[in-house]
């Protein structure tokens, strides 16, 4: 089947646009964002969270200070873009108004409204191989502005509860010099019963009895990480490029995990960014049927569950 895009009415996020190759389908918000809403195998379960509710994840005077009154911010779920490293205001840019798209061959560009306050240009990008299991995003961020900007783009991922995640640890390089970096968000610890290491992977477990969030980054090397649902196994894929800085102690790769969802973020390195040039972050991002479980405490499981996915 060749590549479909149109636009369609997806409640209860209104006007958006539908990409499907047969094998995978994405719905992406229009009328804000963008936000990518739905991820899901051609006839299955949406595997992205979708928070419908009218309340602002973030809002307050920080926010209204620099974007106007009653300015907020609605995570929505699904895949966004923002910057990093995580910081108020600039991280949660109230994108409430509508982008401007462009339907390629191969998949579509949206251009989000932030340029007369950030004096940013910021483009996603969603690229859609005929018969292929991942879509391939891209997020660009130009500047646009009459000064120099430090900057890394976040690339973040919400899926549905009742999940396993799985992030590898990075391999034994022989050297001298530590090759693991781990970083807690505050009220996270190494004892979160959410949390299990092995020798070569970690596991998280989406509890949705679980009282207080879960953060945690890492020098991801390897560039992927899994969630593992019933019926769908999602992956996240990037490049972490050693010789780079990236923001938070160096993570390209952070996950949070609340009672509603899971994240699953990515970082670029950080970047002097001057006027006119701009920065890209890609990603992609593939569904596999899951056949058979997992025992998120046993790494033997972990690795064959792994191995024999594809």
């Amino acid at each position: 089947m060749s590549i479909e895009i149109k636009e369609v009415s997806y409640e209860p996020w209104g006007r958006c646009l539908r990409l499907t190759n047969g094998i995978l389908e994405a719905i992406v918000t229009v009328e804000y964002g963008p936000r990518i809403v739905s991820f899901r195998l051609e006839g299955g379960k949406n595997t992205f969270f979708e928070d419908s509710s009218a309340e602002p994840t973030v809002s307050g005077p920080e926010l209204e200070e620099r974007y106007g009154k009653g300015a907020a911010f609605y995570r929505r779920g699904g895949h966004f873009s923002s910057l990093a490293p995580i910081r108020m205001p600039e991280s949660f840019f109230p994108d409430n108004e509508p982008v401007v798209y462009a339907i390629k061959p191969d998949g579509v560009s949206l251009i989000m409204l932030r340029e007369k306050t950030d004096g940013l240009k910021c483009t996603t990008e969603l690229l859609l191989g005929d018969g292929a299991s991942d879509m391939m995003v891209v997020h660009s961020v130009k500047n646009v502005s009459h000064e120099r900007k430090r900057l890394s783009v976040w690339s973040s991922t919400a899926l549905r509860p009742g999940g396993v995640e799985i992030i590898p640890q990075n391999g034994d390089s022989g050297g001298l010099a530590p090759n693991r970096v781990l970083a807690f968000w505050p009220g996270s610890t190494l004892t979160d019963h959410r949390l299990w290491a092995g020798e070569s992977y970690f596991t998280l477990v989406q509890d949705e009895t679980a009282k207080k969030p879960f953060a945690m980054g890492t020098n991801n090397v390897t560039g992927w990480a899994a969630y593992v649902l019933p019926e769908a196994t999602f992956i996240k894929r990037y490049v972490h490029d050693e010789a780079c800085f990236y923001p938070h102690h160096g993570c390209s790769f952070r996950t949070r995990v609340t009672s509603a969802c899971a994240e699953l973020d990515s970082f670029s390195p950080i970047c002097i960014v001057n006027p006119g040039e701009g920065v890209r972050h890609v990603e992609n991002l593939s569904l596999f049927p899951t056949r058979n479980g997992v025992n998120p405490t046993d790494e033997a499981s972990v690795d064959h569950f792994m191995r024999s996915l594809y």
